[in-house]
């Protein structure tokens, strides 16, 4: 199984967070603060664990950095926690994995489980870090005029051939636009 610290602190620190190791009775954790956000990265070696100790280990690292948070200001409307581990989940498993996110109680929460390379790690961390890449457009993207044309000839036939026309008053393509059914 993948050691899931040194891939996550990259990714964090990447993103321009500072990060840290805490350690938490049997648990190891990542904290992790910028400007605005802060929070803690928990990784479990497999998915029974982070099921059965998510909700308790968040419990127990919100009680032990209370004072922090409380000076945290408007950030502590930003805190996270993040349930990682490298182990495989069956359905049932993954699916309660995927529902601790919708549990919106003392923090905002992501978790994933299965992660065995570093691009399961960022693909996991997404929502903390910034875009990625520039997404891939097909060539028909690029003439947005083209775009455009087809989009107006679809609501507007007669009108499209005047609304692309620099020739065409703009008086006349509305006057044109309005006459249609």
């Amino acid at each position: 199984m993948m050691d899931l610290r040194s891939p996550v602190q990259v990714a964090l620190q990447d993103a321009g967070y500072e990060t840290w190791l805490v350690s938490l009775d049997d648990h190891r954790a990542i904290g992790f603060e910028d400007d605005a956000v802060m929070g803690f990265v928990c990784l479990f070696e497999d998915v029974t664990s982070l099921l059965r100790d998510w909700r308790n280990l968040e419990t127990k690292l919100l009680t032990r950095h209370a004072s922090s948070l409380q000076k945290a200001g408007d950030k502590t409307w930003n805190v996270y926690s993040i349930f990682l581990s490298p182990g495989p989940a069956n359905e049932v498993q993954a699916r309660e994995v995927r529902w601790i996110e919708e549990d919106l109680e003392r923090t905002r929460k992501l978790a994933a489980c299965g992660l065995n390379s570093r691009e399961d790690v960022i693909s996991a961390l997404l929502p903390l870090l910034p875009i990625q890449r520039q997404p891939q457009l097909d060539s028909e993207d690029f003439d947005l005029t083209q775009r455009l044309g087809k989009r107006i000839a679809s609501i507007a036939p007669e009108g499209a051939k005047a609304v692309l026309n620099n020739d065409v008053a703009p008086a006349e393509v509305v006057r044109l636009l309005g006459e249609l059914p």
